[in-house]
């Protein structure tokens, strides 16, 4: 079962309720069909319906339990999935999770300090031009977009990369440094 198509069942209030009453410790019929609150023709076609689409097994005689190995590859696939699109969104390893388009979305911890220095780094190369200087207001709002996410305001961003040595500041003017 696929990610999107146990999402389709689950979007079924019945089969929801069924598998849910299961989640919750219910595995004959009658438990189910107490702890789920539906009719007989209703909570057996749900059973049935769950049943084949492999969430619920047969345990022991008359019982019934949710399959775990199902469910762990579904969400398995759905990571892999989330992992892809990541890769694909933000193709350098260091900045995934951090940097979307040109956006801050994180911040690195301080005490990950290569990591921090990293994502810095890239904000700075890629927001200035090497041997340009900028006035501190075009320095701030060149760093505005970076900031939409709330993780920083461009005064705080702008601040890091003087303070780590990304930008420099002299006699009112910032310019990238080049080491």
């Amino acid at each position: 079962m696929t990610p999107d198509e146990f999402t389709l069942v689950m979007s079924d209030p019945t089969l929801r309720r069924v598998f849910s009453a299961v989640a919750l410790g219910s595995s004959t019929s009658s438990e189910i069909l107490a702890a789920a609150g539906l009719d007989t023709p209703v909570a057996a076609k749900a059973i049935g319906q769950l049943t084949r689409n492999g969430l619920l097994v047969p345990e022991g005689r008359g019982r019934l339990v949710i399959d775990e190995g199902a469910l762990a590859a579904v969400a398995q696939t759905a990571a892999r999935r989330q992992e892809e699109a990541a890769a694909a969104e933000q193709p350098d390893a260091q900045l995934r999770g951090f940097v979307r388009d040109r956006t801050l979305v994180g911040l690195p911890e301080e005490e990950h300090h290569e990591a921090r220095q990293a994502v810095l780094r890239h904000v700075a190369e890629a927001t200035f031009t090497p041997d340009e200087e900028y006035d501190e207001r075009t320095v701030t709002g060149r760093l505005e977009p970076w900031c939409e996410s709330g993780v920083l305001d461009a005064v705080s961003l702008r601040r890091a990369l003087v303070d780590l040595g990304f930008l420099r500041r002299q006699s009112g003017l910032y310019g990238l440094t080049t080491d």
